[in-house]
C-alpha cells in the first residue's frame, strides 16, 4: 500500500478556487489577500491537513529564523549539556536550532557549515571546530558566526569561551594544596589556533612551576588514557594528582583507577574540566572546573543576534571559571565541600 501523498499549495488552491500564488501569500500572512479569500484558503488548508514547508518559506522570505549548531560530537557530556542550553536559548528567542555533528576532521566540519549555509540559516554557532583562521573567516564572511570554547579567531566571527588558563591553574593549585604530588596534566597537543587544549596546558604548566614542582604533561594524541595512567603509577606510585583536560578524560582516569583505588579521591586526586551534569552524580562526585554552560549559551545567542542585526566588529566574551570541589580530589580525612571560586587567589 503506497503512502498518502503530502498535499501541496496547488491542491489547496484547487480546493479554495484560487491561484497557488494566492495560497503562498496566505501562508506568508500577506495583508494584501482579501478576507473572504483568506478564509477559503485557510479552510482548504485545514481540510487537506496542509502543513507549510518552513524551509521553503524561509528561503522565500530571506528570514529563516534557523540557527545552525555545529558540534564535533555528542559523546562528550559537556557538548550535550551545551547543545541543550543553546537549544533552549534559541527557542526562548523564537529561533529554530538545527544541530549538525561534524566529527573532528576539518573537511567534514566545513561540509556541515556549507550545508547549513545553503539551507538558509541566519547564523551559526560552532563549538570547538577543528578549523584554522582561513576556514573560519570564509564561514564568517558568509553568515553571522559565533565560535564557542575557542580562544581566538578572525575578526569575522565572535568568540565565547571560558578563561581556560585560569581554570587549569585553579585545578592544579587545588590538587597541590590537597597534598597530591606529583600532579600530571592529561590533555591534547592539537595544532589548532585558539583550541582550548593549549590554553589549559599552559595554565597547568604555569601553576605547577609557580608552586615549585616539576610538571608532568601527557599528550593523549599519542597514547591512551589507560596507558598514560598506568605509566604514571609505575613511575610515581600513589598520591598522584590527575589534572584532566575535561570531564570525559577524568571519567576514564577514574575507570582505570577503580581496581587499584576504590576510593579514588583518597589515594589519587582527580579533577575534570566542564562540570558536566554527570560530574555531580553521587556515584561519580568529580571535582571539576565549571565553565558556566548557561552563560556560554546566553552569550553565544546574544552575540549571534547582534551579528544578524548588522554588527561587524568582533566581540570576545570570556566567562570566569569556578572550581567545584567533590570527592574525587579530597585528601584523606578532608570532608567534602561545595563550590569554591578561587580565581581571586591566583597570582
Amino acid at each position: 500500500m503506497s503512502a498518502k501523498r503530502r498535499p501541496t499549495q496547488v491542491d489547496v488552491a484547487r480546493l479554495a478556487r484560487t491561484s497557488r500564488q494566492t495560497v503562498s501569500l496566505v501562508v506568508r500572512d500577506d495583508p494584501r489577500v482579501a478576507p473572504q479569500t483568506r478564509s477559503r484558503v485557510l479552510s482548504a488548508m485545514d481540510e487537506l491537513d496542509y502543513r507549510p514547508n518552513i524551509a521553503a518559506r524561509a528561503l522565500a522570505a530571506h528570514n529563516s529564523r534557523f540557527i545552525g549548531i555545529i558540534l564535533v560530537g555528542i559523546t562528550n557530556p559537556f557538548y550535550a549539556d551545551l547543545c541543550d542550553a543553546l537549544r533552549s536559548r534559541c527557542e526562548e528567542r523564537g529561533l529554530i536550532p538545527l544541530v549538525a555533528i561534524s566529527g573532528r576532521h576539518r573537511d567534514s566540519c566545513i561540509v556541515c557549515a556549507e550545508r547549513l549555509v545553503h539551507m538558509g540559516v541566519e547564523g551559526l554557532t560552532v563549538v570547538s571546530p577543528p578549523l584554522g583562521a582561513e576556514d573560519l573567516d570564509r564561514i564568517g564572511t558568509q553568515v553571522p558566526t559565533v565560535l564557542l570554547t575557542h580562544n581566538s579567531g578572525p575578526g569575522s566571527v565572535d568568540l565565547v569561551h571560558t578563561d581556560d588558563e585560569t581554570g587549569a591553574r585553579m585545578a592544579t593549585r587545588h590538587l597541590l594544596e590537597n597534598g597530591f604530588e606529583p600532579v600530571a596534566h592529561l590533555g591534547y597537543d592539537r595544532a589548532i589556533p585558539g583550541d582550548s587544549a593549549g590554553a589549559r596546558r599552559r595554565g597547568f604548566l604555569a601553576e605547577a612551576r609557580r608552586a615549585g614542582t616539576e610538571p608532568l604533561s601527557v599528550d593523549l594524541m599519542t597514547t591512551t588514557v589507560e596507558d598514560a595512567v598506568r605509566g604514571l603509577l609505575r613511575a610515581h606510585g600513589p598520591g598522584i594528582g590527575f589534572c584532566c583536560h575535561n570531564d570525559l578524560v577524568a571519567l576514564e582516569v577514574m575507570r582505570v583507577l577503580a581496581d587499584r583505588a576504590p576510593a579514588g579521591g583518597h589515594d589519587h586526586g582527580i579533577t575534570g574540566f566542564d562540570n558536566s551534569r554527570i560530574a555531580s552524580h553521587p556515584a561519580i562526585s568529580l571535582t571539576s572546573i565549571d565553565q558556566r554552560t548557561a552563560d556560554l549559551a546566553d552569550a553565544a545567542v546574544e552575540l549571534l543576534g547582534e551579528r544578524i542585526d548588522g554588527r561587524t566588529g568582533q566581540v570576545d566574551r570570556v566567562c570566569a571559571p569556578t572550581l567545584v570541589r567533590r570527592d574525587s580530589s579530597r585528601s584523606r580525612g578532608t570532608p567534602d565541600v561545595g563550590a569554591s571560586p578561587l580565581a581571586g587567589n591566583l597570582s
